[in-house]
């Protein structure tokens, strides 16, 4: 039933050996009785608003990129990617990824039928790493009928090869004693060997730069027809006479995770100046040949399109302010600046995406060269969605994560204090997602 799938997993995403455990622990994901098994998965993808897209593969053929990996990150939650990434040993991207994949197939192949309410028992052979024997396994009926005849047999055909040779000895009126021919042995076709799959160890790459509307570009990808889907969206966002460069072709590369967002993204990202570039799952980003509105909005684009990647050069207010600061600025510039900043976290949790760690980089470098002694207060504040209580005590969570990376980066941390204030102070309506995304915030504030 899965077998396709664990050979998905061993040679596309590199996991060989691997790969049956890695299906058994994906369907434990998805039946885990302490998560509320396959509804209990339904809810969690509901909760990060992909329940639509959960829906969309029930009883369905599913095909790739349907979900991105980190789409697959926040709904199955870091603390279940870093388990699956331990016991596999390899690292949590080779899980987002693998797992963004062949999840929704998954998902597929159970409901072909409708809901499961149980695992099926191959479905639990593989949770529990003792998967059922396969059929060709099994000695074919003739074979386990000839194992049950009367061993007088086993005794009766070398007496019959004695006498036929005693008799063609006789015939041939030879005096010495003619061994009887030892009969051919019998050797069974060896099944040709299966094709070796390349082993994907390279990460896709693509590199872009637009000097003056004349467009540059440079990448590797696994196949033909991702140089071919991604060559003809280039000429259709740029024009070929304006297109140059070259897109390498080698089946040793691991998906390309960001080709679908980027492809639909072509259109807007036509300025100017502007140089990108992908490298796995990590973006870095030249705007400075930009203006700064331009800057400003191109970033933005770009972090709401690859928010799970890690992402270098993004440019928005906060980044801009930080820059800017004179030497000798006091402590109400400095919290000027750093309440522009928008700093992220995974769904329901206290884990810092990583397409903020650059700007909580710039945070801390502004902090160590202000005046000696300040002391700032990190401010939590969540917007009114789910339990009061729960979110005062997420807020608290997060505004401690956000003190830990900063001191993690070299802010001392005893001028650093956080404090949760939940949804208590609101700054916009939480009546829409936009009021509601302004009360989700960090806030610095300048202790006396």
């Amino acid at each position: 039933m899965f077998n396709s799938l664990i050979r998905d997993a061993a040679e596309r995403f590199n996991l060989g050996d691997k790969a049956e455990r890695f299906i058994g622990l994906l369907l434990g994901l998805i039946f885990d009785p302490a998560q509320g098994g396959f509804s209990g998965l339904r809810s969690r993808f509901t909760q990060v608003g992909l329940g639509d897209l959960f829906r969309s593969w029930v009883g369905a053929h599913v095909v790739d990129n349907v979900l991105q990996p980190d789409q697959f990150s926040a709904a199955v939650g870091d603390e279940a990617l870093a388990s699956m990434a331990a016991k596999l040993g390899v690292p949590k991207v080779s899980i987002s990824l693998a797992g963004a994949t062949l999840l929704p197939k998954l998902i597929g192949l159970l409901t072909r039928d409708g809901e499961p309410s149980v695992a099926p028992a191959e479905a639990l052979a593989l949770i529990n790493g003792t998967p059922a024997p396969r059929a060709h396994h099994v000695a074919p009926t003739s074979a386990r009928k000839a194992d049950s005849h009367p061993g007088w047999l086993l005794w009766l055909i070398p007496l019959l090869l004695l006498l036929g040779g005693f008799l063609l000895m006789r015939s041939c009126g030879k005096d010495e004693a003619v061994a009887p021919a030892s009969p051919p042995a019998v050797t069974a076709p060896s099944e040709p060997a299966a094709p070796t799959a390349p082993v994907a160890q390279a990460n896709a790459r693509f590199d872009l730069s637009n000097v003056d509307g004349k467009v540059t570009v440079n990448g590797q990808v696994a196949s033909d027809a991702d140089k071919l889907k991604l060559w003809d969206a280039l000429k259709a966002a740029f024009g070929e006479a304006n297109l140059s460069g070259d897109i390498r072709v080698d089946p040793a590369t691991l998906p390309a995770s960001w080709m679908d967002k980027l492809i639909g993204l072509l259109p807007q990202l036509k300025a100017k100046g502007l140089k990108f570039g992908f490298d796995g799952d990590k973006l870095s980003i030249d705007t400075s040949g930009l203006p700064e509105d331009q800057r400003i909005a191109v970033s933005e684009q770009l972090r709401n399109a690859f928010g799970g990647f890690q992402i270098s050069g993004l440019w928005d207010r906060a980044a801009a302010a930080l820059s800017g600061l004179k030497a000798g600025f006091s402590g109400d510039d400095l919290v000027g600046a750093l309440n522009l900043m928008n700093v992220y976290f995974d769904s329901g949790s206290a884990t810092i995406t990583r397409d903020s760690l650059e700007t909580l980089d710039h945070a801390a470098k502004a902090i160590k060269a202000a005046p000696a002694g300040i002391r700032i207060e990190v401010g939590g504040h969540t917007d009114n969605t789910g339990d009061a209580a729960a979110n005062l005590t997420l807020s608290q969570q997060r505004a401690d994560a956000v003190i830990a990376k900063l001191a993690e980066l070299g802010v001392a941390r005893e001028g650093l204090i956080g404090k949760g204030y939940g949804q208590d102070q609101p700054i916009a309506d939480n009546a829409s997602e936009e009021g509601k995304a302004k009360n989700r915030r960090m806030h610095f504030t300048v202790l006396k």
